[in-house]
């Protein structure tokens, strides 16, 4: 009886994607500074791989072509990856990304992200990052992350590969605390029309913040009003929650808090007198430069 002939697919580990928003912008910003020629562009991904197949997008490096067959592709990857390995070696190559359509993988990326498959090895994933470009009116970037499975039919060694099999994988943004003001600032703000609000003082910034807080305590006072009145329905995950976050809360009382606060404030006004007093220096040293 004839051996029967069958597709074979290999599988690999769940990965499931966490972009940082400075890789975002990087791409973004190669993508406003291409060519008028070039239609897209790509460039390598850094990052970090856990235990439980999580990659962690960190960083990136754009490269200036997309023709992996080229002999200057090659030679700019390794270039621009030793520089990046000797400023942080604990950031290894996690993938690539390009520009384009998020939900499809064209017939050229296949080569390329061979490409960068053989350099980031059998042991961690090598993700593919979609990103559309062309905001215009959208509110949102849209993204897309794939990884690639190889296709082959069982016979002789190893098989006979037919060609690799693109999947998507979930993609998530996570920031820092530092990295989330960033991003909420320009968000806020009106994309593509040049422009927008300008930072506001430290004072300001604070008085935004206590505005936050207090909306959104208002906000959880009403909900928990609501489910003790019997007008919402209860939920295990909002209770854990808003209990974790009282229990975090330091038991003060009120003119212990407004003693704290004050002198926080006092500090924060004393930092900006003296720092309003070296820009003062410093642009009276550069005039009395100017005049001698």
């Amino acid at each position: 009886m004839a051996e029967s002939s069958f597709l074979q697919l290999q599988t690999d580990v769940a990965v499931e994607c966490h972009l940082h928003p400075v890789v975002l912008f990087e791409i973004l910003d190669h993508f406003t500074r291409r060519n008028q020629d070039q239609k897209r562009v790509i460039g390598a991904l850094l990052g970090s791989v856990a235990s439980d197949g999580t990659v962690t997008l960190k960083n990136s490096f754009p490269i200036p072509q997309d023709d992996v067959s080229h002999q200057e592709f090659g030679m700019f990857f390794n270039t621009m990856h030793e520089l990046h390995q000797k400023v942080n070696a604990r950031e290894q190559l996690v993938g690539w990304y390009a520009t384009g359509d998020k939900d499809e993988v064209a017939e050229d990326d296949a080569a390329i992200h061979a490409f960068f498959e053989d350099r980031t090895g059998d042991k961690s994933p090598c993700v593919c990052l979609k990103v559309d470009a062309n905001i215009g009116d959208a509110s949102k970037i849209g993204i897309g992350a794939f990884t690639s499975t190889n296709m082959s039919l069982p016979g002789g060694e190893g098989g006979r590969m037919l060609g690799k099999c693109f999947s998507r994988v979930k993609c998530e943004i996570k920031t820092y605390e530092a990295q989330r003001i960033g991003v909420d600032f320009i968000t806020q703000n009106t994309i593509g029309q040049g422009g927008g609000e300008e930072l506001g003082s430290e004072l300001e910034k604070l008085e935004g913040a206590i505005l936050k807080l207090i909306d959104m305590t208002e906000t959880t006072i009403g909900h928990v009003d609501g489910v003790l009145a019997g007008k919402e329905a209860a939920d295990t995950k909002i209770g854990r929650a808003l209990a974790e976050s009282v229990s975090a809360v330091p038991r003060l009382d009120m003119a212990e808090f407004e003693g704290t606060f004050s002198k926080r404030v006092q500090d924060l006004l004393m930092v900006q007198y003296l720092a309003a007093i070296a820009k003062t220096q410093v642009t009276f040293w550069h005039r009395m430069q100017g005049m001698a």
